[in-house]
Formats: C-alpha cells, sequence, structure tokens
C-alpha cells in the first residue's frame, strides 16, 4: 500500500503535532508505505491531494478536511478517512469506526468501493465538490457564527448552540429553488449527498451515496417556532424528509433575488446564492 496522510498537525482533535505520525507508524507496521504531509492553511490540503497522482490519500481530519482532499484527488486515487473532527459525517456515511486506531485498521482492511459526489457551481463557474452536503441559508449562517474556538471548547454543543442564536435572530429570506420546471420557495434547503448531518442526525432517509441524484430537503417556517411534528423527529434523530417537502434531482439551481444568502458545503462556508448543483456518479473511490 503507497498512501499519503494530509491533515493539519496542530487543529482540533489531532491537536498533537506528534499524532498524525503516530498513525502513520501503525500503518507502517502492517506493511503500508506512508508519508505525512502536514497542512499549514486553508486549502492546502486540495493542492497536497493533488500532488499525490493514484496514491491512497488519507484524510486525516474533519469534514472540512475531507472536502478539502477530496477536491484535489485525481479519478484514479483512492480515498481514506482518519475522522478526527467534530462531526465526521462523511466517515458515519461510509460506516467507518469512528476512533482513529480502529480507522487505521478499517483501512487497512477495508473494501474499495466506489461512490457519488455533488458538484456546486457559483455565478463566475467555478466549481466545488462536496461528498455529504450543501446547506442553503439558515445553516450556513449556523456554521458562520461557529468558531474553530468554539468548536475547540463545545466540541458538539457548539452547532446547536450557534442554530439557536440565528434561529431567534429572526425570519430568513426566501430561497427559490428551481428543479426542473418547478420552482419551490422555502426558507431554507438542504441538498443531500448522503443520510447524515452535522453527525448522527439523519436529513434524508433517501438519500445515499451511489444513486446518481441529490435528495434536495425543502426546510420552511425556520425563523419561527417549528411545528410539533418536525421538532419530534428533530429530536428523535429521525429522517426530515417524511415531513418536509422533499425530491431526488440530477441537477438543480438556487437563488435569493435581492438577497446575500450564503451556502455551505460540508459544513464549510463556500460562496452565495445563486448556485446550481449537480452529482457525478461514481466520481470518487473510497475506502470503507
Amino acid at each position: 500500500m503507497d498512501a499519503v496522510i494530509i491533515g493539519n498537525p496542530n487543529s482540533g482533535r489531532a491537536g498533537d503535532p506528534e499524532r498524525l505520525k503516530r498513525y502513520a507508524e501503525m500503518l507502517r507496521s502492517r506493511g503500508a508505505d506512508v508519508e505525512v504531509w502536514n497542512t499549514d492553511r486553508p486549502d492546502h490540503a486540495t493542492e497536497l491531494a493533488a500532488l499525490a497522482g493514484d496514491k491512497l490519500v488519507i484524510a486525516a481530519g474533519g469534514d472540512g478536511t475531507v472536502n478539502e482532499v477530496v477536491n484535489g484527488l485525481s479519478r484514479e486515487a483512492t480515498l481514506g478517512i482518519l475522522p478526527l473532527g467534530t462531526a465526521n459525517v462523511m466517515a458515519r456515511e461510509l460506516g467507518l469506526p469512528l476512533k482513529p486506531e480502529a480507522a487505521c485498521e478499517r483501512i487497512l482492511a477495508g473494501r474499495e468501493s466506489r461512490i457519488d459526489v455533488g458538484v456546486a457551481t457559483n455565478h463566475e463557474g467555478v466549481e466545488r465538490r462536496f461528498t455529504c452536503m450543501a446547506g442553503l441559508g439558515f445553516d450556513a449562517h449556523v456554521v458562520n457564527e461557529v468558531t474553530p474556538l468554539l468548536k475547540r471548547y463545545l466540541k458538539w454543543l457548539a452547532f446547536p448552540l450557534a442554530a439557536l442564536k440565528v434561529y431567534l435572530e429572526g425570519d430568513l429570506p426566501k430561497l427559490h429553488v428551481v428543479h426542473e420546471d418547478t420552482t419551490y420557495v422555502t426558507q431554507f434547503a438542504i441538498v443531500a449527498n448522503g443520510q447524515y448531518y452535522g453527525g448522527d442526525f439523519r436529513v434524508a432517509e433517501d438519500a445515499a451515496l451511489a444513486t446518481g441524484k441529490l435528495e434536495v430537503v425543502l426546510v420552511d417556517r425556520v425563523g419561527r417556532l417549528l411545528r410539533a411534528d418536525i421538532l419530534t423527529r428533530i429530536l428523535a434523530k429521525k429522517p426530515l424528509d417524511r415531513s418536509m417537502r422533499s425530491f431526488s434531482a440530477e441537477k438543480l439551481r438556487a437563488g435569493s433575488p435581492g438577497t446575500q444568502v450564503p451556502v455551505q458545503l460540508d459544513g464549510e462556508i463556500w460562496g452565495r446564492l445563486p448556485m446550481s448543483f449537480r452529482i457525478e456518479p461514481n466520481a470518487l473511490k473510497v475506502v470503507r
């Protein structure tokens, strides 16, 4: 096995500068030829992944790190994940162990498969891939509120507390989500490539990583009290797309006329509407 580990040794659960080296040693002890490539700035992981050729590239970090790596990988490369983040949504989607030591064992013994990725395109024609989801409106505002410091000290509590703050600030602007000949008006939309969202909460029951389609969930009435049935499903961590409008799509576009609405991809802010989204089937080889 010829592999590289890409991650920031000074951030998150990987805050011990020696930790990535220890994981590399675990893999080497089982016969793998592994290098550690450290990142030191935003999008550095994308640059490094592009240099990896057809190697196994192990993203050591959270979903933001995985997203950066995926955006640099060639079609011939294989993605492995060492889950060191807060939510680790992509690791959950793939059924990976969330303890890094067990994840190393899975990297060595797991099977390879191909999955779909989503692609977002902004109004300037710039594209970016996402593996889990794109969030339009409400949750992008939440992501904007959660600083690295807040995540480090509050861990999983950082996001619900930020969500409550955004929720209490009042109504959000309307979004126009266009699929084929139909325009949907909503306050918050999730464009999902997988089921999980923000941890082990499932937002889209019919979404999967290899369906060739995105699952779009439309969340209304964000800025005032949620209906009791929706709140119950959130607390029970059950899928929302049976309680709300949803549809499957190979491509769609979204805008919010006259307002600046942010978009998050895999838990990181990436631009503002208008934006289009499409599925790229079987685009990524992964270890699971």
